[in-house]
Formats: C-alpha cells, structure tokens, sequence
C-alpha cells in the first residue's frame, strides 16, 4: 500500500475549490498509473491517497510525478488504532531499521481518539528504544504513524513529491519552446502551478532540430505531464530570418527575432485559446533579456508574458533541468536563435524598434503560422523518436543492466542485478565505463533511456534501451528469472 498526500497549496483552498483540485488530481493519479502499466485500486479520503498494489515501488516512483502530489511513503504496516498494539507489533517492524541509530517517532490523528498523539509516540519509542536512540531534533529515521477511523498505517520513507497544483486546472498557455535548458524548465513550473500547457516551436534549424525539440517536450510529458494532452506546433522561421537579415538592421536581430516570436505565438495562441504565453527568458543572460529591452519587447507583446525564471542564473536552471529529467536532452540541442552580430543592442528605443520590426512582411508571418504542422504529443511513442536497433525486450545474462532512476527510486526497487547510474550523471561519465560489456538501460517510463544508449553508442558503446517502463522491467525480470530457476 502507498499513501500520497495533497499538497499545502490544494489543502488550504475553500471547500468548493479544494474539492474540485482534489477530484482533479485523483483523475491525474489514476491517468499516472495507468500509463506505467500498474495494476492498482485507488482510495481519495480528504486530501490522502491509499493506492494498493502488488507494485508498491514502482507506484511510488509514478505518484511522485503527478504534480499536486505533496509526499509519498510506502506503507510498511497497516494496524489497529491502538497504542499497545501499535507498540508491540510496530517494535517488531522497525526493530531492525532503528538499530544503532537515532530515531524519532510522529504520530498523526485524522479522527477522535481516547488518547493523545503522543501517547502513540511514547509508548512505540519506548519499544525502539535500546535498538536504537530516541532524538527528536536530529533523527537518522523517523517512523510515522497515521490513525485514521479504526487502522493506523505505518511508514518510515517518506519522499516528496512533485507539488504545486494538479495539471490543467488553472487555465490554458502556450510555451515559446527551443529545447534548450531555460525553455524546458520554464515549462515544466507553468505546468506546475497547473497550467494546461501547449508548445509552439518556431524552427530555425530544420527537421534536426525540431527532432531534438519534440523529443524534449515528449519527455516532459511522460515524466510530468498526467491529465493533459498538449500539442506542439512547429512553424517554419527560415524564411522569416531571411527577410530579416536582408532588412533590418544587424544590431538589432536579436530584438526583432524575439518580436517575430511573440507575434506569432500571440497569433497561435488566440487560435488555441490560450490566456498567456510563456517563455525562458532570465534577466541578463543574453542581450536580448536586459530589463531596458526586456521592457521594450513587452511593448509588442499582444498577450501576457509569463517569464517564471526571470529572476534565475543558469547554474539554477540547470541543476533544476537535471532534476526534471530534460538536462541530457536540452545539452545536446544547439543554439539556433543567436543570430551573429557584432555588439548586440542591450538597450533599445520603441519607436526604432517598431520601424525595424514593419520591414518584415506581416502577411509572411500569418502564412506561416498557419501553415504550421501540429503533432499530438501524447501519440508520439518512444520509438517514434529513435532508431529501433537502439531497443531490447530482454536484458541477457552477459549485460550489464544500468537503472537510470534517482538512487530513493532505486532503493525502492530495482532489478536484481542492476547498477544504479541516474540519467543525469550517466550522461556526464559514462565513458567511465568498461568498452567491452554489453548494456541494457532502464527507467521509470523509458523515455530517457534510448537518448542515453544513442550516445553511448555515438561513442563507441554497445548500449540499448529496454523497451517500455518500469512495469515491463518487472515483468521481463520475472519470466528471466523465473527461467532461472
């Protein structure tokens, strides 16, 4: 059994609203769930979640995921609510896991009761205590306990989840997309706070680089994007930047590119009914995002623009992308919207950039975007996005089989035989690694794993990607080893 709870942000809404965020995160759970493939029947009592599975490890690693989703634990023992029991058969439990360390003890009571929480805490540290050591301020391990009507559920490995709000419920955006760190992340914390989030790719780089961009957004959406069905619109700039180069002035491209993009995503977004458009732009990291033309650009913008990491450095971005899942993608796409100029503007006039910014066809720019193609993101499949030699549906004996989970993810569960390498830093050393073997890569809804084996085999690897999840994983485990014995 696995017990997720509401975040803060849902909790302390009205009783309408919260109720509508909580049925909505509910559908969002159970939307999660279903696309790894886990059986399961799911419990929503007030702002908690019971899920019951055979498959407890991989249910956690999939809740944390689903945005609205405050912590995670996996239920070690359902009880009476009853002190002594709680005392007795909870001592037995965690017996072993407190040994010869400090511990600490939290109850919480969700109905009336003839005792107090602490009674509960007293008596089961007084039964851990001699294994280990009562601390209530530095605790190695903490056991929680819960009582609700006539149980009390038991755990001690507590993991956050995603948080924010449940996705889709505050409205629809469109994301300026590159690919690139800053664009991904920002869509990942509009998505987030809730947003119903759809992508517009203006292609400067051809059918490469949109690849590169898809794939980016195609990983968003299966790690993080439950309850939404978001589409990405790619329009063609070629022709654009050659208008551009040709009449404009050099100085001022970088600016009258980043007009183009807001006016034709100002155009889509009317068109899908989006309330604002959403960019990476962080104050003062090109020239083209300082605050004097940051305030000049916002003059041509025909829709609000929603910059949630204005205020951030790369180095955050960065470790933030690495977190999210899109750092391995957004490393490898190039830089297509520097335009090269010498001495680029880092201030600029309105009035000179509205004359620059009517040398460029405004006819051109609507036929673009109506040309444009769109793709359903959600019917895009993983091998879609790679060549199929990059997939196995069978690990081998001779293979050494890499979990690229985060290492709580790991612990959880993990295939006997399986190192545990995170995605982010196996992209970063992988070349570490013995030439010679043969790998087999996995992760929680394998969406990561074939860009990791495609490099590893760009640098003279024999890697592959398992096809499918975390839910295959256990089932190919259990007919190999199955065979085994």
């Amino acid at each position: 059994m696995v017990l997720a709870l509401v975040a803060p942000d849902i909790v302390t809404k009205s009783r309408r609203t919260r109720q509508r965020f909580v049925e909505t995160l509910e559908r969002n759970l159970r939307e999660a769930l279903g696309r790894a493939g886990i059986p399961f029947e799911l419990d929503a009592a007030g702002t908690r979640f019971l899920i019951r599975s055979e498959a407890d490890d991989a249910a956690v690693s999939v809740a944390r995921h689903v945005f609205g989703i405050a912590t995670v634990a996996r239920v070690e023992a359902v009880l009476p609510a009853d002190p002594e029991v709680i005392a007795r058969r909870g001592g037995e439990i965690f017996r072993e896991a407190v040994t010869g360390k400090r511990f600490a003890v939290r109850a919480k009571k969700l109905t009336r009761y003839p005792f107090s929480r602490q009674d509960v805490e007293r008596a089961l540290g007084a039964a851990l205590n001699g294994p280990g050591k009562v601390d209530l301020t530095r605790p190695e391990i903490t056991v929680f306990v819960e009582l609700s009507g006539d149980r009390a559920l038991l755990f001690s490995d507590r993991q956050p989840g995603a948080g924010g709000l449940p996705a889709g419920i505050q409205g629809r955006a469109l994301s300026l997309i590159s690919g690139g760190f800053d664009s991904a992340v920002a869509s990942w914390r509009m998505m987030r706070r809730g947003a119903e989030l759809h992508y517009l790719y203006c292609n400067l780089g051809g059918i490469a680089h949109e690849r590169m961009v898809l794939q980016v957004v195609k990983v968003l959406h299966e790690l993080w994007g439950f309850g939404l069905r978001p589409r990405l619109h790619v329009v063609d700039f070629v022709p654009l930047v050659a208008e551009l180069r040709s009449r404009t002035d050099r100085r001022l491209w970088q600016l009258v590119l980043k007009i183009l993009f807001y006016r034709a995503a100002a155009i889509l977004a009317r068109k899908e009914r989006a309330d604002a458009v959403v960019t990476g732009e962080a104050l003062g990291q090109v020239s083209s995002q300082t605050l004097p033309n940051l305030a000049s650009l916002d003059r041509f913008a025909e829709m609000p623009m929603l910059r949630p990491l204005l205020g951030h450095d790369k180095n955050e971005i960065m470790a933030e992308a690495r977190r999210i899942g899109t750092a391995p993608l957004s490393e490898r796409v190039p830089e297509m919207c520097g335009l090269a100029a010498d001495r680029p503007a880092v201030t600029s006039r309105v009035g000179v950039l509205a004359r620059e910014v009517e040398k460029i066809p405004a006819e051109l720019l609507r036929r673009l975007v109506e040309e444009r193609r769109t793709i359903d993101i959600a019917s895009v499949k993983a091998e879609d996005l790679r060549e199929p030699y990059l997939f196995v549906e069978e690990f081998g004996e001779a293979s050494v089989v890499i979990d690229c989970r985060e290492p709580e993810e790991y612990r959880l569960w993990h295939l006997p035989r399986a190192i545990n390498i995170p995605a982010a830093e196996l992209v970063e050393g992988f070349r570490r690694l013995e030439r010679d073997r043969r790998y087999v890569l996995y992760c929680t809804f394998g969406t990561q794993t074939p860009l990791l084996a495609e490099r590893m085999q760009q640098a003279g690897y024999e890697a592959y990607a398992f096809r499918g999840g975390l839910a295959a994983v256990r089932r190919a485990a259990g007919e190999e080893f199955a065979l085994l014995l």
